[in-house]
């Protein structure tokens, strides 16, 4: 029986709060017509763009094994410099935001900070 379930249209937000697997950090701002993004909201910032495994739904099956559904996402850190966390740690997301168009989920931040590692966890 599952133990969690987020519809394919949602981001499991919680995940990033608790520290999710990093799996890619920029090594440079993103570009906007060649020039690196900014915005009036964060002066002084650019977008960082990092990229996370979010668990959507995990299953046990007779044997005891567990299978798990996992979604990367893009989340685009507002920060005067690049955010130190490394591929393949666990990161907390700090100053999440979550808005929507036209049905589109998306999540942008101010921060990202190391996390302890858990045993047992395979992401």
């Amino acid at each position: 029986m599952p133990t969690s379930i987020v519809p394919p249209y949602l981001s499991p937000v919680y995940q990033v709060f608790e520290g999710a697997r990093v799996r890619a950090v920029a090594e440079s701002p993103e570009k906007k017509d060649g020039v690196p993004k900014t915005n009036t909201y964060f002066p002084g910032c650019n977008a960082w763009k990092i990229q996370v495994s979010m668990v959507m739904s995990e299953e046990e099956d007779a044997d005891g094994a567990l299978a798990r559904e996992v979604r990367r996402a893009a989340i685009p850190v507002w920060a005067r410099e690049r955010p130190r966390v490394c591929v393949g740690a666990r990161g907390r997301i700090t100053g999440l935001m979550a808005g929507a168009v036209e049905g589109s989920l998306f999540l942008q931040a101010t921060g990202v900070e190391n996390v302890e590692e858990t045993s047992g966890e395979i992401l």
